[in-house]
């Protein structure tokens, strides 16, 4: 298949290079203006690809969109002079709500979206590094992008596990859950994740886990404070020694997908009149953070 990897950051990287490792034609669109880019993961010897040609773009079989949340918008804004009828388009980003506004850009294109629990970091502009293995799932949200469910087993032959989700709201929710709890206190705090297991973080970690309940429960998620709480103690845990996307924004003087993420689970808990003060405690503390870099 020919695939085009909006995005060339860690995660996107990472799947453009196990796809074309797995037979597939890669081809990257970028904000650069680069005709090629190089990539490579640690120890292994670097991958040219062509880059941000709209020809590759027009021809591709599917589009796998690895942006940040908030740039989802002006990412498909940059694809729909070219993009076919036929291609699917797959959002893979932390937090949730971009949904609605692509459904309107791209009509009747079939659209996917896609939660995933694989680690990666930028060790460089051209290299990364795979830090953790986990699952993805992936699902349609339209008619067409529904019928699409093939593209599980082609994702997971290039970087397995990956799985097809008929209702992939689920899946999504439950990953929004354990962001919600992970990102901004590790991103507030620059600790990696494995802290979070600590006794003197359970206290927090029990009062967002049952705000978080409550609001999926209102969203029709059926689940618990305690599954909650469990499932995010066991990321936490079997990615010990990495940094959230979240904290590395913090630490780098980034814009944060913290709107996606907490500000996504606060805007839900409001239209079901749900207070949620410890997250929105955090929403703030990020909030506060990126705006004091402008002002140090």
């Amino acid at each position: 298949m020919h695939f085009t990897l909006v995005g060339a950051g860690a995660v996107g990287t990472l799947w453009g290079l196990t796809l074309q490792e797995a037979g597939h034609h890669v081809h990257f669109w970028t904000r650069a203006e680069q005709t090629s880019l190089t990539r490579g993961l640690e120890s292994q010897a670097e991958q040219h690809f062509p880059a941000n040609n709209p020809a590759l773009l027009a021809d591709s079989d599917c589009i796998l969109v690895c942006v940040k949340a908030f740039q989802v918008d002006t990412a498909l804004n940059s694809l729909l002079p070219h993009l076919h009828q036929d291609t699917p388009v797959i959002l893979m980003h932390n937090g949730m709500g971009t949904a609605q506004s692509a459904l309107e850009k791209l009509g009747g294109i079939p659209l996917l979206l896609a939660t995933t629990s694989q680690a990666s970091l930028l060790l460089s502009e051209t290299t990364v590094r795979h830090t953790g293995i986990g699952e993805t799932r992936l699902g349609g949200i339209n008619p067409s992008g529904k019928r699409c469910d093939f593209l599980a087993e082609v994702l997971n032959h290039a970087l397995p596990p990956c799985a097809w989700e008929n209702k992939i709201e689920k899946a999504l929710w439950q990953k929004l859950a354990i962001n919600c709890m992970i990102n901004p206190l590790t991103g507030i705090f620059q600790i990696q994740n494995g802290e979070l297991t600590k006794p003197e973080y359970r206290d927090q970690l029990h009062q967002l886990a049952s705000e978080i309940a409550l609001v999926m429960h209102a969203e029709g998620i059926d689940t618990d404070s305690d599954t909650v709480l469990q499932r995010t103690l066991s990321v936490a845990n079997a990615t010990a020694t990495n940094y959230s996307s979240m904290n590395r924004d913090v630490f780098f003087k980034r814009a944060s997908e913290i709107d996606a993420i907490t500000g996504y689970l606060i805007r839900c808990a409001s239209r079901h009149s749900i207070a949620t003060p410890e997250n929105q405690a955090l929403y703030l503390a990020i909030k506060n953070l990126e705006q004091s870099y402008d002002h140090p």
